[in-house]
């Protein structure tokens, strides 16, 4: 991914209908991974929650 501006991200890859997980990296170091948050349905505009925060 790389960073487009403020929290959007662009991947150049065609998403739709794939589930989504995220790996982020804090400033400390500490490494977090978040596997399946968004459901393979997911649209674009829309927002998702999730019981994980960072």
């Amino acid at each position: 991914m790389t960073h487009n501006w403020g929290e959007h991200w662009h991947t150049g890859l065609n998403l739709v209908g794939e589930s989504l997980s995220f790996q982020v990296t804090t400033s400390d170091g500490k490494m977090m991974q978040f596997d399946n948050i968004v459901p393979t349905n997911w649209q674009f505009g829309q927002t998702y929650r999730s019981i994980h925060n960072f």
